[in-house]
């Protein structure tokens, strides 16, 4: 099955959500970071998911970019979303000895680009917690939204998934208790059940909720040869003189998904020419 966000609204008109199944995002990663353990993998999983379920609040209107860079087990993580549902991230390992994958100290970075190319970019420090706390914080202090984001990848399965739950501002107290109640009960829920149906069924408690749309997310590269020479004709003179120091092409790897493409210099000059 594809990965898809399922953007959903509650009958009683009180919540919106949305939830995806990014087990296809894991297989993704597996095979486009052979060399990644699978904790890291995880770690990746989450943050593509993460960023699906906000590209699906703006209905994949833009590109959207999430950076996490710390002193954890990660390094650095990214993530990158464009309109057509093609979603690619990669991860940086940092410390192995760091007690978690996503520590301060360090930044949260949000890029959205709309149709026009003009980029917006938010960042805040990094909180103590996981991406899915970062994500609330960002969306809280930067976009005072309040929203509770739960993220699940399971390194040895490779089950992934997540929830996007909004509580709209006319949402009663007593409601709102009981959809605090619903989501800190997840948790006894087996990974594999959590279906966007069950997800739906299991916030509105029974009363039901209406799709509102569905969007199919693919990992999937988007490099090209040509973008690549284009990157590198922008580099100093004495940059792209360093990169053939020795007779022959050389190899430039995508660090997205690992394609290797040779690159000579008469590539460089003949789009300079």
């Amino acid at each position: 099955p594809q990965a898809q966000v399922v953007k959903s609204l509650t009958r009683d008109r009180h919540i919106r959500l949305s939830s995806v199944n990014a087990t296809p995002l894991w297989d993704g990663v597996r095979r486009g970071h052979p060399h990644l353990d699978p904790e890291a993998c995880a770690c990746l999983t989450e943050l593509l998911t993460a960023t699906a379920l906000l590209q699906g609040r703006t209905l994949f209107a833009e590109r959207l970019q999430l950076l996490v860079k710390g002193a954890g087990r990660a390094r650095a993580v990214v993530a990158d979303c464009w309109p057509d549902g093609t979603i690619r991230g990669v991860l940086d390992p940092g410390a192995a000895d760091a007690a978690a994958w996503i520590a301060g100290p360090g930044v949260f970075q949000v890029m959205r680009s709309n149709a026009t190319g003009q980029p917006y970019v938010g960042h805040l420090p990094l909180v103590e917690g996981g991406i899915q706390v970062q994500v609330e914080h960002y969306l809280q202090q930067s976009e005072q939204i309040q929203a509770s984001l739960t993220l699940w990848c399971d390194a040895g399965t490779g089950e992934a998934g997540g929830l996007l739950v909004e509580p709209l501002p006319d949402c009663p107290p007593e409601r709102l208790a009981r959809l605090i109640q619903a989501i800190e009960g997840l948790e006894v829920v087996p990974l594999w059940e959590r279906t966007p149906e069950f997800l739906a069924s299991w916030v509105s408690q029974g009363e039901g909720a209406d799709d509102l749309v569905a969007t199919e997310i693919f990992y999937r590269c988007r490099c090209t040869r040509e973008a690549l020479l284009e990157t590198l004709r922008r580099f100093p003179e004495d940059q792209k003189a360093g990169l053939f120091q020795e007779p022959g092409p050389v190899e430039v790897r995508c660090d997205y998904c690992g394609a290797m493409y040779p690159i000579s210099r008469e590539d460089l000059m003949q789009g300079e020419a």
